[in-house]
């Protein structure tokens, strides 16, 4: 791999350089603010834009929550220190980037909320405040303040195909075997509870030395309940801290309700089988569903040899309009309101983060150290 490729990125994330030799005029300080582990990776893929700039400091903080734990978690493991969220209004940052919701403090800083942020009023903000979004059908008519940047999952999974193989090596999955991503919701009671649903057919129908049922909790929702004794039966689970998007990449079929699961895994090129309620957009009449009357097995062998990467071309196109420029376009953005010349540099997607579960042994009980075992 060539430098800063693949999974050294991480560097780009300590922030403070101590060998910092310009003038203390020229430095600008970028506060990112994350709400939940999932959103808040593309978050981290900003810092990684703004942490090899030597003139940018990288500061972040875990917006109050139930995820907050998490959250720190996941910034601790890319090597981030976060910051405490009452010491944010003595701060002294140039730019705000937030994948959660838009921050009251600091209120002089621009800011930059990313796609999929939560709206909020944002007039009280004597500072720019910048929405972003992923396609141009989505930004709103009426909104002056809005970029079309792209979406960095869908850039950073297409840059992460080439390593499908080591992804699968690092889930245990070899030779044979298949690796059956599920989805678990957690939208609503009703969603939540067809999950389990699902999971327990995929654990009582596949054997487990042919397949790997791997539980991926649904991006910005918490996992559901009731999952303890599919543990205790072989299901494996991804923690809130891991990357997600290594598990779609690492996938042999991913079955979900319609979801951002489901509609980033037509990105990898892998059969997508519907549960639950129909989708209502394009993904309704193009990817396969799973039928609750017939074996899953069978269904799973006729996905895989009917499945056309095609056929889920148009929701594929719908993710974004800008397909490979959410690096290009945000850093220009990020440059603009911090007032900096950019880097004689291209910036590219990177590879995501090698993927990590957790599960238990068979006949062990569900415990703190089986929960919290790498695999």
């Amino acid at each position: 791999m060539t430098a800063l490729t693949g999974f050294e990125w991480r560097r780009a994330l300590c922030g403070f350089d101590p060998g910092w030799w310009g003038r203390l005029g020229d430095r600008r300080t970028v506060l990112v603010v994350v709400g939940s582990p999932v959103p808040g990776q593309p978050a981290l893929d900003v810092a990684r834009l703004a942490g090899s700039d030597p003139r940018l400091r990288v500061l972040f903080a875990a917006a109050p929550g139930p995820s907050s734990t998490a959250v720190e978690v996941m910034l601790k493991d890319a090597g981030a220190a976060p910051l405490p969220w009452t010491e944010l209004a003595d701060g002294d940052a140039g730019l705000v980037v937030t994948a959660h919701r838009v921050p009251a403090c600091p209120p002089g800083a621009p800011l930059i909320a990313l796609p999929g942020t939560i709206p909020a009023e944002v007039k009280h903000r004597p500072a720019p405040a910048v929405f972003t979004y992923a396609h141009h059908l989505d930004r709103p008519p009426d909104a002056e303040d809005g970029h079309v940047v792209g979406d960095s999952d869908h850039d950073r999974l297409v840059a992460s195909l080439p390593l499908r193989d080591f992804y699968r090596r690092a889930l245990g999955v070899g030779g044979r075997r298949g690796l059956v991503v599920v989805a678990l919701p957690a939208a609503g009671p009703c969603t939540c509870q067809r999950s389990p649903d699902v999971v327990r057919r995929l654990l009582a129908e596949l054997p487990s030395d042919r397949y790997l049922v791997l539980g991926l909790p649904e991006p910005g929702g918490d996992r559901c309940p009731g999952l303890a004794v599919h543990l205790r039966a072989g299901l494996s689970l991804m923690p809130p801290e891991a990357d997600w998007r290594a598990a779609l990449v690492a996938a042999d079929w991913i079955i979900g309700p319609p979801g951002p699961v489901t509609r980033y895994g037509t990105v990898i090129g892998v059969p997508v089988l519907i549960t639950g309620p129909p989708p209502g957009d394009a993904l309704r009449l193009l990817a396969v569903r799973l039928a609750a009357h017939r074996p899953v097995r069978p269904q799973l062998t006729e996905a895989a040899a009917r499945w056309r990467p095609e056929r889920v071309r148009p929701v594929l196109g719908r993710i974004t309009s800008e397909p490979g420029r959410f690096d290009r376009n945000i850093r220009s953005l990020m440059y603009g309101l911090l007032r900096l010349p950019q880097p004689a540099t291209i910036p590219v997607a990177d590879p995501v983060s090698p993927p990590f579960r957790i599960g238990c042994r068979d006949g062990e009980p569900l415990g703190h150290a089986c929960q919290g075992r790498l695999r």
